[in-house]
C-alpha cells in the first residue's frame, strides 16, 4: 500500500450523500492492515502542527497522519466537517462535546487503541490525548480542507469560544495539557 493507495480510496468513499459513513467502511476495511498504513505513511512525521501532517488537501477532503505526543492534550475543538479517525498506534482518549444552548456539553468518550476507529458529525467538538508513554499516531479523515475552513475552539478552563487561530491554540493546548482532566468531565 502506498499513500496515493491511501487518497485514492478515501477521495472515492468521501464522494456523494454518506460520506462518513463510506468513509468509515473504507477505514473499517483497513483495521487489520495498520502496519501497512503505517508504513505507506513513514514519511509524514506527524508533528508541528496540521499543515505539516496534511498529505492530501481539497475543499471536500483532508488526510493527515497525526501524532500526539505522550502527555499532549488538545483544547476543545472542532473540525468545521465530519471526521474519521483510525489509530495505528499508541493510545488517544477522545472527549466528545456537543454544542447546547449554553455552550458546550459533555456527550461522551471513547479510549482509542490501534485498530480503532472514532467518526464524529461536523456539529461534534472535542478533545484528544495521548495515554500512556508513546506517542498516539492516527489516520485523520475530514470532510474538507481542515486548514481552510472556520473552525472554533474553546478555552480549557473558562469554556470560552474562540476562532481557531493556531498561535493562540498552542497556547490553549498548553493550558489543556497542563489541567487534570478535559473540561466538564
Amino acid at each position: 500500500m502506498h499513500a496515493s493507495d491511501i487518497v485514492f480510496a478515501l477521495k472515492e468513499a468521501a464522494e456523494g450523500p454518506h460520506a462518513l459513513q463510506n468513509v468509515r467502511r473504507v477505514l473499517n476495511d483497513w483495521r487489520e492492515r495498520i502496519d501497512e498504513i503505517a508504513a505507506a505513511l513513514d514519511f509524514i512525521p506527524g508533528t508541528d502542527g496540521n499543515a505539516n501532517q496534511a498529505f492530501y488537501r481539497t475543499p471536500e477532503l483532508s488526510v493527515l497522519k497525526v501524532l500526539f505526543p505522550s502527555g499532549r492534550r488538545t483544547p476543545p475543538h472542532d473540525h468545521g466537517s465530519w471526521a474519521a479517525i483510525l489509530v495505528l498506534s499508541g493510545s488517544e482518549k477522545n472527549t466528545i462535546y456537543r454544542r447546547g444552548d449554553d455552550g458546550l456539553e459533555y456527550a461522551n468518550e471513547a479510549v482509542l487503541t490501534p485498530g480503532a476507529i472514532l467518526t464524529m458529525p461536523a456539529d461534534a467538538a472535542h478533545v484528544a490525548e495521548c495515554l500512556g508513554g508513546e506517542p498516539a499516531i492516527g489516520l485523520h479523515v475530514y470532510g474538507g480542507d481542515v486548514l481552510g475552513v472556520e473552525r472554533s475552539m474553546w478555552d480549557p478552563e473558562t469554556l470560552e469560544e474562540h476562532p481557531l487561530k493556531w498561535d493562540h491554540y498552542e497556547i490553549l493546548a498548553r493550558k489543556a495539557s497542563d489541567a487534570g482532566k478535559p473540561p466538564l468531565t
